[in-house]
């Protein structure tokens, strides 16, 4: 009996204990939670806020990065975002975007904990994910501001708000420094194969080899501007995509939630500045002989790639890969950044991506007379507020580029 009278007293100190450790815990995370946690948000999450505002108050939540929001004070007198044009098309329906650049479907995925579990709390039904090709490469996974961004995910949780910031004090989160992000960037640019089978001209098996070799392919013959624009080319792009890339992962994983959550998803793809990428990779190789576009072969391998995932998983899609004021001939010049390979764009693509976006959501033909109205009403609306000059075009690189295409077919 002793015996079993020690066993006893042992688990009855042990769980006072127990009690009273997870009673003072309460209390910290009370005081916590009460006087010193939304000082924190302000500090290291500053759009927790807006997420969840979306999330409880919109119907439709557009996710997205820079693409979104950003204009070329050049050429628009509309500053209105894709999403800002989505709701012009819609005006029956609630729509809230969630910006900001440097954004993934990584934070995107962490982004959805936010949303009510309780169904009478939130007003959300739909989703749009813009998909950016470019994102899913080098540059973006080991971005020098992921340990910032991947911080301010971590108050992206229902977790009690004292173990979030326990796990900020911990670094419990990926915050490697710039200069390891860097070094890895360097390893994959040097290591991973780029070449396949399907790609026909391109000779070099990493973007490193690539890139060390165009001062001997262009030689003298190209403006420096233009030749670390094609230098960039390759670290953006000349990446090959399968199932193992982080953020194709983190996409499936983004069907996975919004398929438990019953929540309606749509994917829509940006459009690259593929134009640009063909015109830069068509006139390099030895002697200045034409070659098929090397590049632009590696990146419809990864559109197409993304296409038969999507269409695997079952998500619908709305594909502005070619869109056509985003492609073909002097369409580069719609691209606000012109000397490096960002998907931001003038009101002329953000208001096509936007259009097809709406009309897929309205069910109905982007060509049709009903969608054909929908847009006179939209025009009368935008006039009022300084119709641009869609036939405005940026010269910069385009023309250098041309200038430059000229003289070596010459």
């Amino acid at each position: 009996m002793s015996r079993n009278n020690e066993i006893q007293n042992i688990l009855k100190w042990f769980v006072s204990r127990l009690i009273i450790i997870a009673a003072f815990l309460f209390l910290l995370n009370f005081i916590y939670s009460r006087y010193f946690f939304d000082a924190d948000i302000k500090k290291f999450s500053r759009v927790k806020p807006n997420i969840e505002d979306a999330f409880k108050n919109a119907e439709i939540v557009y996710l997205g990065e820079s693409s979104n929001t950003s204009f070329n004070p050049w050429t628009d007198t509309l500053s209105q975002s894709i999403s800002d044009f989505i709701q012009l098309y819609l005006p029956d329906s609630s729509i809230t975007a969630i910006t900001h650049e440097g954004y993934h479907p990584g934070l995107f995925r962490q982004m959805l904990n936010l949303i009510p579990s309780d169904k009478s709390k939130r007003k959300v039904k739909t989703i749009i994910l813009g998909v950016n090709m470019r994102t899913c490469g080098p540059s973006a996974i080991f971005s020098g501001n992921e340990a910032s961004n991947q911080r301010e995910a971590l108050f992206y949780s229902q977790r009690p708000p004292l173990l979030s910031r326990i796990f900020m004090g911990l670094h419990f989160y990926d915050s490697r420094v710039e200069s390891e992000r860097t070094r890895m960037k360097f390893q994959w640019w040097r290591t991973q194969p780029i070449n396949k089978e399907s790609f026909s001209n391109l000779k070099y098996n990493t973007a490193f080899e690539w890139i060390t070799e165009l001062d001997k392919l262009y030689g003298d013959s190209i403006p420096e501007e233009i030749k670390y624009m094609a230098s960039a080319y390759v670290k953006e792009f000349a990446f090959v995509l399968d199932e193992n890339n982080q953020r194709i992962q983190d996409l499936k994983s983004i069907v996975d939630y919004c398929n438990q959550k019953n929540l309606k998803l749509l994917f829509h793809i940006l459009p690259p500045n593929r134009f640009h990428a063909s015109m830069l990779f068509s006139y390099y190789e030895e002697g200045l002989i034409k070659m098929g576009n090397s590049l632009t072969q590696i990146m419809d391998y990864n559109y197409q790639f993304l296409m038969k995932e999507f269409t695997k998983w079952g998500v619908p899609v709305i594909d502005n890969y070619k869109l056509e004021s985003a492609s073909g001939e002097n369409k580069g010049a719609r691209f606000t950044d012109q000397w490096y390979p960002t998907e931001h764009y003038d009101a002329v693509i953000r208001r096509d991506i936007a259009e097809s976006i709406s009309a897929f959501l309205l069910g109905v033909d982007k060509e049709s007379s009903e969608f054909f109205l929908k847009k006179k009403n939209v025009d009368f609306k935008l006039k009022q507020n300084n119709f641009p000059n869609w036939e405005i075009e940026m010269p910069l690189s385009h023309d250098n580029i041309y200038q430059w295409v000229r003289a070596l077919t010459n």
